[in-house]
C-alpha cells in the first residue's frame, strides 16, 4: 500500500471513461460537496441553472453576535427536498452488501457514474487525513471510471473539482470501512437519474415558477439586508477590541460566513449564465444586479482573507478589517440598487 499522495497533474479538468466512453469536466469547487459538485455533470444545463438559483439564493442575519448565512446547499435533505422531492430526479441507492467493487462498476458501465461515500482515512488527497486520522461524515466521490489499478473520480479538494485518480484498494476500503460506523448505511451507493418527472416538470413550467418565486424571496429579502448588515458590523467591531476569546471567534465565524457568501453568489452567477429567464423582470435581465453581486463576492473574499491573516497572526490590521467590511457592505447596497 503506498503512502505517498499521488495528485493528477493541476489544470487537468477533463477525462474521458475508458469504462464508458463519456466526457467528464471537472469545475470550480463553489457548490460544497461532491453530492452537487457531481449534479454539474449529471443534471442537464437548464435543470442544473434552476438548481443553483433556488438552492444558492442566500439568506444572511444578523444574529448571535455574528453574521449567518443560510441557503438550500448547505443541507443535503434540503436539496433532496428539492431535487428529488419537488422536481423528481431519481436516486437509486444501490447494495452496499456482497461484492461492493462489483455493484460500483456495474454502475459505472451502466449508468456512467456511481457516488461512494468515503472515510477519508483513505483519501489519497487529502494530506491531513490520509492514513493519519478516520472521518467518516459522509465525504463523497463520484466514480466515472476504473481499471485494474485505480478508480477516477470526481471530487472537490480545495477551491477545485478534480479529477482523481485511487489506488484501487484503498477506494474500495475508503467505501467499506465508512460503511461501518455510518447511520444510514443504505446511503453509501446511490446514482442520480433525471427521469420522466424531472422532464416533465422542467416543461410544465413547475421548476420554471420556483425560480421566479425564488428571485423574488431574494429580492425581498435584500430590502432589510443593510440594516442587517450594519447590526453585525457594530458587533464586528465591538468584538475586534473585546476579550481574546470572542475576538477569535468573530473572526473566525465572519471567515466562514464569508466564504458560505461567496459561494452562494457564485452559484447565483452561474445559474444567470445559463439562463436569464427567471430575471427577466430585473432591469437589463438581471445583469447589472449579477454584476453587483461579483464586486459583493470580491468585497466578502477580501474580508476572508484578511480574517484568516488575522487569525494566523498576521498583518490584518482592525482598521483594514473594518474598512474592507464597510466596502463589501457598499458594494451589496450598490448591488441591491441595480435591481430596482
Amino acid at each position: 500500500m503506498t503512502t505517498t499522495p499521488t495528485l493528477d497533474a493541476p489544470g487537468v479538468t477533463r477525462h474521458r471513461s475508458a469504462a464508458t466512453g463519456l466526457d467528464w469536466e471537472a469545475v470550480d469547487s463553489l457548490y460544497y460537496d461532491c453530492h452537487v459538485v457531481s449534479l454539474t455533470q449529471l443534471l442537464p444545463p437548464r435543470l442544473l441553472a434552476a438548481f443553483l438559483l433556488v438552492a444558492g439564493a442566500p439568506v444572511l442575519r444578523a444574529e448571535w453576535g455574528g453574521l449567518s448565512c443560510r441557503n438550500l446547499l448547505d443541507s443535503e435533505g434540503a436539496r433532496d427536498d428539492l431535487l428529488l422531492g419537488e422536481w423528481g430526479v431519481e436516486k437509486h441507492h444501490l447494495p452496499v452488501h456482497g461484492d461492493i467493487e462489483a455493484t460500483l462498476r456495474a454502475a459505472v458501465r451502466e449508468h456512467g457514474h456511481c457516488v461512494a461515500r468515503v472515510d477519508s482515512y483513505y483519501h489519497e488527497h487529502f494530506p491531513e487525513y490520509y492514513l493519519r486520522q478516520h472521518r467518516t461524515n459522509g465525504h463523497k466521490v463520484t466514480v466515472v471510471d476504473y481499471d485494474e489499478d485505480s478508480c477516477t473520480g470526481i471530487d472537490n479538494v480545495g477551491v477545485r473539482s478534480l479529477v482523481l485518480r485511487f489506488d484501487r484498494q484503498l477506494f474500495v476500503e475508503s467505501i467499506r470501512s465508512n460503511l461501518v460506523h455510518v447511520y444510514d448505511k443504505h446511503d453509501s451507493l446511490y446514482r442520480l437519474a433525471v427521469g420522466p418527472d424531472a422532464e416533465l416538470r422542467l416543461a410544465d413550467g413547475t421548476v420554471a415558477a420556483r425560480e421566479r418565486a425564488a428571485v423574488a424571496a431574494l429580492l425581498a429579502d435584500r430590502d432589510g439586508l443593510d440594516a442587517e448588515l450594519a447590526r453585525y458590523r457594530a458587533d464586528f467591531a465591538a468584538d475586534l477590541t473585546g476579550p481574546a476569546i470572542r475576538r477569535h471567534a468573530q473572526l473566525d465565524n465572519t471567515y466562514h460566513t464569508a466564504l458560505m457568501v461567496e459561494r452562494a453568489y457564485l452559484a447565483l452567477a452561474q445559474a444567470h449564465l445559463r439562463t436569464t429567464e427567471p430575471w427577466a423582470g430585473l432591469p437589463g435581465g438581471g445583469a447589472p444586479f449579477l454584476a453587483g453581486l461579483d464586486r459583493a463576492t470580491k468585497g466578502w473574499r477580501m474580508l476572508k482573507m484578511l480574517c484568516r491573516n488575522a487569525l494566523d497572526g498576521g498583518t490584518a490590521t482592525d482598521t483594514a478589517l473594518l474598512a474592507a467590511l464597510d466596502r463589501t457592505r457598499e458594494a451589496e447596497r450598490a448591488a441591491t440598487a441595480a435591481a430596482r
